[in-house]
């Protein structure tokens, strides 16, 4: 399989409005400062005539009108399968507004989404310029002591964490992705400067012992964060937790080597619909052969996201807060226990159907894999 990727800095010009936390009359003015700047990683994976494009930002979310759109700007400009375009967010409560087209704030701006458009078009026409034959190796560390399950305390999350380096054909890492379940929110809602926050910071962090910046790919993170762990609210505290983690992930020893051989994507929709609510969920399970990509547009709990990795025949990657954001999919047991589960309109045991989807998916594809 070839492999391209890409590096763009996303910091607006000018004045910066701050996204995250609901409510805040400090998102209503303009930060106060860069602490750091947000960038997107991109990978694009090429099999013979298929290709899978990932690309992975410091922001909050994207919201599906959004992602429908780049789907169709990449598919008609250059011919790619829309169900292979993945818009991944590390949901940064601390990143830029601008490009959000129904915040509450009502700072987004037409300019900076056209250029964040064009953006995401030139690290597609880049990764296809570098795209070169790669091997890919992996692998993966439960880490504790910085995060875990924020609605049960003293229960992990799923805490594993993986990474996945691609390797040029003389050996040298080049591009990679870091999957891991925590959310990206360290600093608080006082804090009213820019920074790429916990993923951001940790994969800067990283690409010195990696060799490449890593795109950090957040998985099944709904009911996980540091709140637990927590030694204050603030900037410091996010350089604290990054630098030990950044630490403990670039001791992951990459001892797997996973055959990537083929593009072939599985969409599925489930429905939820109750009273007078009603939400359809455009998913996917994607196989690059020897990995599977579970695409789910919203934030899952750890549960889900353990049980379809466990259950995915080959290496199962999930990609939560990617091509849209809708509502926590937590499991059964914590519903009741956290404001999470109290004010989401996704029914008890709903999300376990979802997952069942999932699980049912991936084995056909695994399936499949086995017929090669």
């Amino acid at each position: 399989m070839n492999i391209g990727h890409a590096r763009r800095k996303i910091t607006p010009q000018g004045d910066i409005y701050l996204i995250g936390y609901r409510n805040l009359p400090n998102r209503l003015e303009p930060a106060t400062g860069v602490h750091d700047d947000v960038f997107a990683n991109a990978i694009l994976f090429q099999q013979d005539d298929r290709e899978v494009f990932l690309f992975n930002a410091d922001v909050l979310e994207f919201e599906e009108g959004m992602a429908e759109e780049v789907k169709t700007m990449l598919a008609e400009r250059y011919g790619i399968d829309r169900d292979c375009v993945l818009l991944s967010a590390t949901h940064d409560h601390t990143s830029i507004v601008a490009y959000h087209r129904s915040w509450w704030t009502g700072k987004f701006n037409e300019d900076y989404y056209r250029w964040f458009l064009d953006t995401i078009c030139q690290c597609f026409e880049e990764c296809r310029a570098n795209a070169r034959p790669a091997t890919c190796r992996m692998g993966k560390k439960v880490i504790t002591g910085f995060y875990d399950n924020r609605i049960i305390p003293g229960e992990l999350a799923d805490n594993e964490v993986i990474v996945v380096s691609f390797f040029d054909t003389e050996g040298k890492p080049f591009a990679g992705f870091v999957n891991w379940a925590v959310h990206s929110a360290c600093v608080g809602p006082d804090c009213t400067e820019l920074t790429s926050e916990l993923a951001g910071l940790t994969g800067k962090k990283l690409a010195q012992s990696l060799g490449y910046y890593p795109a950090m790919v957040v998985g099944a993170a709904g009911d996980c964060s540091d709140r637990n762990f927590r030694q204050g609210r603030g900037i410091p505290e996010v350089e604290r937790v990054s630098t030990g983690l950044a630490e403990a992930i670039s001791q992951i020893k990459l001892d797997r080597e996973v055959v990537l051989d083929r593009i072939e994507p599985q969409t599925f929709y489930h429905t939820v619909a109750h009273d007078d609510f009603s939400l359809t969920l455009k998913c996917a399970v994607i196989s690059l052969g020897g990995l599977h990509l579970f695409v789910f547009p919203s934030e899952l709990g750890s549960d889900l996201g353990i049980r379809m990795k466990r259950e995915c025949p080959v290496e199962g990657i999930v990609c939560g807060y990617t091509n849209g954001y809708f509502e926590y999919f937590l499991p059964a047991r914590e519903y009741g226990l956290s404001f999470e589960t109290e004010r989401t309109q996704i029914p008890q045991g709903e999300p376990e159907r979802l997952c069942d989807k999932f699980c049912q998916t991936t084995r056909l594809l695994g399936a499949a894999d086995s017929r090669l």
